[in-house]
Formats: structure tokens, sequence, C-alpha cells
């Protein structure tokens, strides 16, 4: 069968045209997202474009979308360790962008930032199944008693459900319930969440100029980070390893890990958490553009430094105010690997777990915080400013230099999607696993 796959980012629409039976990307094609009039202006573009290079003929479309920059959310929980960072890690999860996350008892204060943080959905959790219930319920209460106009998605204790129903029933409150995101003690329940959100975010990107109207007919309709997490999942399961990936984009870097957590071996003691097994973190301050300028207030002009770079601050700041600057020297080509690779460290930093050194009067005892990533065995590079580099591998090598102390395998193995097929891949895997495992094994390039 022929497919067109169809990927609305933020930046650029892109095309594929793929026969499953010969496994065979026939062409792709791409052109600007044209989000602030109508995206189907773009989209046409880009289909004229591929045109031009092979007959459009298709038995399906499949496509995904996040034109809009991902669902908004707060996220809300009981305890900061536990419940609220549950709540934020199965959002993230979804293919959300987290704004903020509160724990304990909401203040009035705290409610009148949520009523004004713009956000497209609020998550409230809290309590596992059968425990605590006075936190979700005060903060149920909080919500109500400021009549919130945000739609809220409810992921916290299962007994509390009746009683939530009635206050935010009383208040006018848009709601929907969902599984505990933490049903038990040091548990991330993420999928349910993951589901729900998901559907919120079609719904909510659905109103992005066009989007409606082009998606009506297409046979899947998927966020894009839910789309690369398919491809993911999907190969890892296929190769029965391990594997990360890192999309640099120009707002966000995002990073995927499938596999535990947490391997039960001696002298180390099990996270707080017991993080998902498909695990997504976005960085809003580490991209290439819309958040250069972000990026060098995170990290200051020490990493440039080390490169070289004494003029770091000068050029982020010309590329967040020319998002579709386009290197043209090479020093400036330069600049951009450079910033391409502190993004993705940062990142890498931020999601992989460590080890904290704990003495005791027999033995050493280690302390285990965050993912265990030492068995991971890809990493796989995607996003326009990695495939573009001239210096990919260089910049995935980032993973080799992280300090000793973080859970990862310094000698993995490097993948490059040269091809921009990895989103597209997952959009197959919703039809047949098999076409998106083959798509990878096929266009996946060894670094």
């Amino acid at each position: 069968m022929k497919y067109l796959l169809v990927d609305v980012g933020s930046t650029y629409t892109k095309l594929h045209l793929v026969d499953t039976v010969k496994n065979t990307l026939l062409a792709s094609a791409s052109s600007y997202t044209t989000v602030d009039t109508d995206v189907r202006i773009g989209f046409n573009k880009a289909l004229e474009k591929l045109k031009t290079k092979v007959d459009v003929e298709y038995d399906k479309i499949l496509g995904c979308s996040s034109a809009s920059g991902g669902l908004k959310v707060v996220a809300i929980g009981f305890s900061k360790n536990l419940t609220t960072n549950a709540a934020r890690m199965a959002s993230l999860s979804s293919g959300a962008r987290i704004l903020k996350v509160y724990s304990y008892e909401l203040s009035d204060e705290q409610v009148e930032e949520i009523a004004n943080a713009g956000a497209d959905v609020i998550v409230l959790s809290g309590g596992t199944d059968h425990g605590n219930r006075e936190n979700i319920i005060f903060n149920a209460n909080k919500l109500a008693k400021f009549k919130i106009k945000t739609p809220i998605v409810v992921a916290g204790n299962i007994d509390c459900q009746k009683e939530i129903k009635e206050i935010f029933d009383a208040s006018d409150i848009s709601y929907k319930f969902t599984e505990n995101v933490m049903p038990t003690t040091n548990t991330i329940n993420y999928r349910p969440l993951r589901e729900t959100i998901g559907d919120l975010f079609i719904k909510t990107i659905a109103i992005a100029k066009g989007i409606d109207k082009l998606s009506k007919d297409f046979d899947v309709f998927l966020p894009t980070p839910i789309a690369v997490q398919r491809a993911m999942s999907s190969y890892a399961k296929h190769l029965d390893d391990v594997i990360m990936s890192v999309d640099v984009g120009g707002a966000t870097t995002d990073i995927h890990s499938i596999g535990k957590s947490y391997y039960g071996e001696e002298n180390i003691l099990s996270p707080q958490v017991d993080e998902p097994f498909e695990k997504r973190t976005v960085e809003g301050d580490m991209g290439m553009r819309y958040s250069a300028t972000a990026l060098y207030e995170s990290v200051g002009d020490e990493p440039f430094l080390k490169f070289g770079i004494k003029d770091a601050e000068e050029k982020t700041l010309h590329r967040f105010e020319h998002t579709d600057y386009i290197p043209d020297t090479d020093e400036e080509l330069y600049f951009d690997n450079v910033l391409c690779y502190i993004a993705t460290k940062t990142s890498l930093e931020r999601h992989i777990g460590k080890l904290k050194k704990i003495k005791t009067p027999t033995r050493i005892m280690y302390q285990q915080i965050g993912k265990d990533l030492r068995r991971a065995e890809l990493f796989i590079g995607t996003g326009g400013n990695l495939i573009y580099s001239d210096k990919p591998k260089s910049i995935l090598k980032a993973i080799s230099d992280l300090d000793d102390d973080f859970l990862v395998n310094k000698n993995i193995e490097y993948l490059l999607d040269k091809d921009y097929v990895l989103s597209s891949a997952g959009l197959l895997a919703e039809v047949d696993e098999k076409y998106c495992n083959n798509l990878l094994d096929k266009y996946l390039v060894k670094l």
C-alpha cells in the first residue's frame, strides 16, 4: 500500500510518500507551515513540490501535528517528588508542554496564577488509590471557588471522584476523570493520562487555522510527540534494545528513552519514583531559534568559551530575532553546531539518572536518582538542526561527554534520521508496526 504521511510542524510541513510493500520512501517535500493564516496553504505548497517529483497516488493519508506549539499544561499534585512529579512526567509523555507545577495545598495567589497562565488543560492529581484524600479535595474546592475556566483532567485517588464531581458540577467546571497517575507509591501509571491529554491535544490544535479542515479526511491524526514515541517504542521492541533519541528544534529539545528505569542491582537503592518505560522530556529553554536567548541565559558563557566562542550572547540574540536564519558563513555554521551540541548535552543531563553515594558503617551504597540508561544501545538524532548539520556525529557525541556519575552508556551507537522519517514511521506504527520498523531499519543512517 501507499501512504501519504504528513507532519505539520511548528516551522515546516513535511510530506513523505511511502510504499510499504516495497519498503520505499518514494519522495519527500516540505514547505513553511502557514499556521498564522491557514495550514492548508503550506500543505498544498508541499504537495505541489511532491507532485514535481512523483505521481502522488496513495491509499491512505496519515498525519501528525505540533503546529500550535504543543498543549500547554499546569500540573497539580500532593507531594512534589511523588504525585506532582508523576503528573508532570505523564503529561510530558503525551506531547504536552509544562507551564508550571504546584504541590500541596494551593493558595489563592497560586490559583490566580493558574487562571492567568494560559494553560490549555490542568492536570489535578494527589493521593494514591485509597490513600490521602484531603489534598486533592482541598485543591478541587479551591479551583472551583475561583470558577477556573480551563478544562481539568482529574488523575488522582479514585476514592475522591464522586466528591470532586459534585464540587465541579456545582461550579460549572469543565472536567474529565482518568485513572490515577500514581495508583501506588513509586509507580507512574502514565498511559491513561497520556491518552486523555492526547485527545485534548488533537481537539485543541484542530482549531489552529485550517487544521480541522486539513485533517478531516486523515485516517490517523496524532500529536507529533506521540507519533515519535510510537516509533521509538515500536523500534525498541523490534530490536529488543533500550534506545534513546534527541530532537533539537527551534523552540525545544526533546529527549525520548525507551527502557526500564531501575534494574535492582546490588548496592543501588531504587529511585523514589519508577520513571516511565517510555520517557519523554521537553526542554523549553533549549531551542535553536525561538529559545536561543533562553538557552544562553540558562548556561551562560562558559560552555561556549570551551569552543572558543566569545560572542555567544550576540549570536543567540540574532537567532532569536531572526527565527528563519540559515547560517551563511563557516563561522555561523560552527556556532549552530555548538549551540546544537549544548542543547543536546544539557537536555541529556536533565533526562538521564545519576547515582548518589551513601556511606554506611559497613559498605558504600548508592541512591539512584532518575532513570538508568546504561543499557541503551542506540542514540537516534532527528530534527532539522541535526539532519542538516555538517557534523551530526560530533553533536550526538555529547552523550559520551557527560560526567561519569550519569547512568548512560558512553559507547552507544549513533543513528541519524537523515530523511526525517521518525514521526512518519510512528504514524505507520498505528497501522502496522512492521511498516514502521522496516522503514527505520532502511532509512536511519549509522554515523
